[in-house]
């Protein structure tokens, strides 16, 4: 048998299940995505999104609060509020004007923000690149990459949950820092659903040498999942959007958002 016969008969031999998505580039991945959302360019843009939201934190017992939501977007700028009406959780601003980020304050008499907003104005660039939202943005991160100086890498179906998807890894222009800003895209559809933000912190020294065995990093998480996609004017978008914040550390903390699209409009 010549040397050729033998490459070729090797290659037959090979591994047939070798997924095509390995040998994707991240910039055909997230084409393939923004195509998911719409074939032509007019994906994205000045957009509002309104609907319902619910909070449910785990720190206050099982009670919940439900409230509404609006998501607009001018890009680059963009704009998210929930209000709940409240004395102790009045509403939420999330906001980015084109030069700055604005995170309001939960609760406007004590000056306090919540947990949420607390870890996004640490973390500016989840609001400021269009990350917040997904594809619901009119500002979304991936349909700028180039003008904002952005860059993603990709490697391939990751499990999330014990479900394989594509996994993007995101970052920033400036402003990241430690913050990891991972993208999930179905595998088939390369419609985006789920967007994990994931920080840690060591915790300062205590000036009493006893008390260090009690301390321990604390762990930041913030989940957006998406859910339920619809055809909106033409444009495939998820009606179900959830924001999950947790900080474990000795104890945990959590705030679930549960957000249900009711309306889309373009302007």
């Amino acid at each position: 048998m010549t040397r050729a016969c033998l490459l070729t008969l090797a290659a037959l031999l090979l591994p047939a299940n070798v997924p095509a998505a390995e040998k994707l580039k991240p910039e055909e991945v997230v084409q393939r995505h923004l195509e998911a959302v719409s074939p032509d360019a007019g994906r994205f843009g000045a957009r509002v999104v309104r609907g319902a939201c619910r909070l449910s934190a785990r720190q206050v017992g099982g009670g919940s609060l439900a409230g509404r939501f609006v998501l607009s977007a001018a890009p680059p700028a963009s704009r998210l509020v929930f209000d709940f009406g409240t004395n102790d959780y009045g509403s939420e601003v999330l906001a980015f004007d084109g030069q700055a980020v604005d995170v309001g304050f939960s609760k406007k008499q004590s000056g306090r923000r919540s947990a949420l907003a607390t870890f996004v104005a640490t973390n500016e660039v989840i609001v400021r690149d269009g990350l917040l939202g997904g594809v619901l943005n009119g500002s979304w991160a991936l349909a700028a990459l180039a003008e904002r100086g952005a860059k993603v890498s990709y490697d391939g179906l990751k499990k999330l949950d014990d479900v394989e998807l594509h996994r993007l890894k995101y970052r920033a222009k400036k402003g990241q820092g430690e913050l990891q800003v991972t993208v999930w895209l179905e595998p088939d559809t390369f419609r985006h659903v789920a967007t994990v933000y994931a920080q840690s912190r060591t915790q300062d020294m205590v000036s009493d040498p006893t008390q260090s065995s009690k301390q321990s990093d604390v762990y930041f998480r913030l989940e957006e999942r998406f859910s339920d996609f619809k055809s909106v004017s033409g444009l495939a978008l998820p009606s179900k959007w959830t924001i999950r914040y947790e900080a474990s550390s000795n104890t945990t903390v959590e705030w679930k958002y549960e957000l249900a699209v009711e309306e889309v409009e373009k302007k």
